[in-house]
This record gives structure tokens, C-alpha cells and sequence, in this order.
């Protein structure tokens, strides 16, 4: 599954791209100003990258021109998505300087957009690096944005030591005794209550899934499904 980034200062314009991503199977990650954008193309290594021109704290070409100067970053799939420009060939001309950039005017059909973001995935020089995550069966963890996903959907967002509990079932080959949890995620043998109180959260996060079940075991617990 593709990982892509929107870095949008527009709140209802990321809503609106969140969730028509979401819904065509792709994994979202939001920024809203150019400093945290141009960070996270660092930190999360995309496999495409959504930019509005004209954001706060670094702008839109500003973060290309960084971009392009990185080698390990020149084949990465970029659609700008502007109104900042009234000439349409001044826009491509400038495009054109930065780099093999996809463009888009807004304001832009959505369905028109997944087709353009389709077809620069796929005509990419090379795939960017995935992202760092820990699975077991359906159930997949990122644990540098604490996203659960299952069947490649995003389910929660979790809190960091619920996130590291899950990372610890996850890596296990079987079940993981409550003292090893409670040693790695608590620091302390007393957190008992604590481990059983985010347990049962998390099975709320989970909800009822066919085939999948957080179960408690006389050793511990585990993900089984």
C-alpha cells in the first residue's frame, strides 16, 4: 500500500483529500505548513508527495528546491496542487526547473486527482523506502506515527504506550507474558491494573473483527487471526 503525504494549509481542503484517499486504499500522512511538510518527507520517506505552493514557514517551492537537491529524494513522485499561478505555461515552465513534477489547478476534480496520483505511482523511477512497520496476519502497526491498520486500513491512532504494547505483541512469536509487558511498556512490575485497563482499549480500538482477536492467555496475551 502506497504511503502518501499532503502538505496543505487549508484544513477542509486535507479533510476532503484525507478522506478520498483513505477510501481509495491509500496511507495518508497530513502536514499543514511547509517546515513540518519538508520534515516529514524526511522522516516518513513517502511514496508520493501532495504540495500546495503557497504555505506558511517554507513554501511550497522552496521545499522543492530542497527536495531536488537531495539525490536519494530526485525520483520522488511530487503533484503540486496551486492556484498561485494565472500563466499556465509560466507554470509549467517553472515545473519544468524543479524537476518532474505533476501539477494540478485548483480548484481540482477529486476523481481526477486519484487517476493522476495512480499513474505517477506507477510511472516512478523506483519505489520510495516503506515505511517502518511491524505486522502480524492482517494486523500492522507503524510505530513511528502510532497508525494501526488491518486489511490495510487504518483503524487508530493510538497512544504511545498503547502503540509500544501493540509493537510488542506484534513482534512476538507467541504470546507475551504480562511481566515482559509490564517491564517494556510500564517500567514497573505495580502497573498491573494499568496493562489490563489498556488491554481492554485496545480491544476496543480493534472492535469486532471476523478472524481476529487480542486473547488473554495464561501466559499473557497475544494476537491470534
Amino acid at each position: 500500500m502506497a504511503a502518501l503525504l499532503s502538505i496543505e494549509d487549508d484544513a477542509s481542503l486535507q479533510q476532503a483529500l484525507g478522506m478520498a484517499l483513505y477510501n481509495a486504499g491509500y496511507e495518508v500522512h497530513y502536514a499543514f505548513n511547509g517546515a513540518e511538510g519538508y520534515d516529514k518527507i524526511l522522516s516518513l520517506h513517502p511514496h508520493l508527495v501532495l504540495l500546495d505552493l503557497m504555505l506558511p514557514m517554507l513554501s511550497g517551492v522552496e521545499i522543492l528546491k530542497r527536495v531536488r537537491g537531495r539525490p536519494e529524494l530526485k525520483d520522488l513522485p511530487i503533484i503540486v496542487l496551486t492556484a498561485m499561478y494565472d500563466d499556465e505555461s509560466r507554470l509549467e515552465r517553472d515545473l519544468r526547473d524543479w524537476g518532474h513534477v505533476h501539477y494540478m489547478r485548483k480548484p481540482f476534480d477529486l476523481r481526477a486527482l486519484l487517476e493522476l496520483i495512480r499513474r505517477a505511482l506507477q510511472s516512478a523511477p523506483g519505489a520510495a523506502p516503506k515505511l517502518p512497520s511491524v505486522a502480524k496476519g492482517t494486523v500492522r502497526l507503524d510505530p513511528k506515527c502510532r497508525t494501526l491498520w488491518i486489511d490495510d486500513r487504518l483503524v487508530a491512532t493510538l497512544s504511545p504506550k498503547k502503540a509500544r504494547l501493540v509493537q510488542l505483541l506484534l513482534e512476538a512469536p507467541g504470546p507475551v507474558k504480562r511481566a515482559r509487558l509490564l517491564e517494556k511498556v510500564w517500567a514497573r512490575a505495580s502497573a498491573l491494573n494499568a496493562l489490563e485497563k489498556t488491554i481492554q482499549r485496545l480491544r476496543e480500538d480493534l472492535g469486532p473483527r471476523e478472524g481476529l482477536r487480542l486473547v488473554t492467555t495464561e501466559e499473557g496475551y497475544e494476537f491470534v487471526g
